[in-house]
C-alpha cells in the first residue's frame, strides 16, 4: 500500500480558505492573524493532523543568512505558475527559507534579465519556468555557482544536465483524446497555436497516439486557433458553426482559454450544441477570468505538486551537490469531467 502524502501548509490553507502566507503567519507570527482566521486555521490543522516539519520558526525575511530561492515564472497571469509558486513557498516556509517570485511575462529577453538579477543577488538557487528552451540561463546560473531546477520544461539542450520537473503533457493529450473517443467521438480535432512550444507539441503527440491506437474509424485534424486566448477560440467556434457538417465532434484544446472561447462561439450561433454535437476538453485546468457557458472538462495540471517536487529537488542539491543526481520528473495530470463532454449511458444513469 503506497505511503500517504504528508499534509502540507497548502492543504491547511485550502481547507481553511486562506492563503499559504496566512497559514505561515499563524504558525510563525500569530500576532499578524485575526482571531477569526486563527479559529479557522486551527480547526483545519486539527482536522488534517498537520505537523510542521521544523520545530523552530523561520527567521525574519531580512535576517542575515536566510537562504533565498528565486523563482522565475513564465507568466503570472497563468494559474499554473501561481500554483507552482504555492508549492515552492510551502516547502520554503517549512525549511526556514524565503522565495522571491519574478514574472517573465512570456518574454524570453525579460527572462534573461530576471535570471541575471537573481544571480547578482546571489540567491541560494533558481527555479526556472522557462519561456522557451534556454541553455543560456542555466549556463549563466551554473557559472555563478547557483543551482537551477527547470519547471514545466525539459532540461534545455546544449547545456550540462539539470533537474527538470514537468507535467506529462503527452499524457494530457492522450488521456483527453481517449476520453473523447470513449464517449463516442470519432472526428477528433486538436486546436492550438504556438506549435513550437514544448507543451503544445507533447499534447499534440499524445492526441495523435490515442487516435492511432483507436483504429481507422477515428480521424484527427489539427487546427491552428491563431492564438491561445479566449478570443481566438471564440473566432474558431464561430467558424466551425458556419460549416457544421465539416465540424469535428470532439476537440482537445491546447489551452483552456481556447476551449472556453470555442464553447462560447459554438453556443452563440446555436447551430452546434456542446457536448451533443461537439465535445470539448481543455488541457490545463487553469483558473480563468472568463467563465464558460458550459462547464469545461479539463486535464488538471499538478501545479502545487510540481512546485513541491522542484523545491525538494533543490533542497537535495543544496544538501549535497556532490552526490545529487540530476533527473527529469514527470507528474501526471488528472481528468476532471464536467458538462462540456459526453457521458456514456452508464454514467448518465448514476
Amino acid at each position: 500500500m503506497p505511503a500517504r502524502r504528508k499534509v502540507g501548509v497548502s492543504d491547511v490553507a485550502k481547507r481553511a480558505g486562506v492563503s499559504i502566507g496566512t497559514v505561515s503567519n499563524y504558525l510563525n507570527y500569530p500576532e499578524r492573524v485575526s482571531d477569526t482566521l486563527k479559529t479557522k486555521i486551527g480547526a483545519a490543522i486539527a482536522e488534517l493532523g498537520y505537523v510542521p516539519r521544523r520545530s523552530a520558526p523561520a527567521p525574519e525575511p531580512s535576517a542575515k543568512g536566510t537562504p533565498v530561492i528565486g523563482y522565475v515564472m513564465t507568466d503570472i497571469e497563468h494559474s499554473l505558475f501561481t500554483s507552482v509558486f504555492e508549492g515552492v513557498q510551502e516547502v520554503c516556509e517549512e525549511n526556514g527559507m524565503q522565495v522571491i517570485a519574478l514574472n517573465a511575462s512570456s518574454d524570453l529577453e525579460r527572462q534573461h534579465a530576471l535570471v541575471g538579477i537573481l544571480i547578482d543577488m546571489k540567491v541560494a538557487g533558481i527555479l526556472l519556468s522557462t519561456v522557451q528552451d534556454s541553455a543560456q540561463d542555466v549556463a549563466a546560473a551554473r557559472a555563478a555557482g547557483i543551482p537551477v531546477i527547470v519547471i514545466d520544461h525539459s532540461h534545455p539542450h546544449g547545456c550540462e544536465p539539470a533537474c527538470a520537473i514537468l507535467e506529462n503533457n503527452l499524457s494530457v493529450g492522450r488521456v483527453a483524446a481517449e476520453e473523447l473517443i470513449r464517449t463516442g467521438c470519432r472526428r477528433i480535432a486538436f486546436a492550438a497555436h504556438s506549435f513550437d512550444y514544448e507543451q503544445i507539441q507533447d499534447r499534440q503527440l499524445g492526441v495523435q497516439k490515442a487516435v492511432m491506437a483507436a483504429g481507422g474509424d477515428v480521424t484527427l485534424t489539427v487546427i491552428d486557433s491563431g492564438g491561445l486566448m479566449v478570443e481566438d477560440g471564440y473566432q474558431l467556434g464561430l467558424a466551425l458553426s458556419e460549416k457544421p457538417e465539416d465540424a469535428p465532434d470532439g476537440i482537445v484544446a491546447g489551452a483552456d482559454a481556447v476551449a472556453v472561447g470555442i464553447i462560447v462561439g459554438l453556443e452563440e450561433r446555436g447551430v452546434l450544441r456542446v457536448p451533443d454535437d461537439v465535445a470539448v476538453i481543455g488541457s490545463e485546468g487553469a483558473h480563468l477570468p472568463a467563465v464558460s457557458p458550459t462547464p469545461l472538462t479539463v486535464m488538471q495540471a499538478p501545479g502545487v505538486d510540481m512546485g513541491r517536487k522542484a523545491m525538494l529537488q533543490m533542497l537535495d542539491y543544496l544538501d549535497d551537490p556532490i552526490t545529487h543526481v540530476h533527473g527529469t520528473m514527470l507528474l501526471e495530470p488528472t481528468l476532471v469531467r464536467r458538462a462540456s463532454t459526453r457521458r456514456t449511458d452508464d454514467e448518465a444513469s448514476d
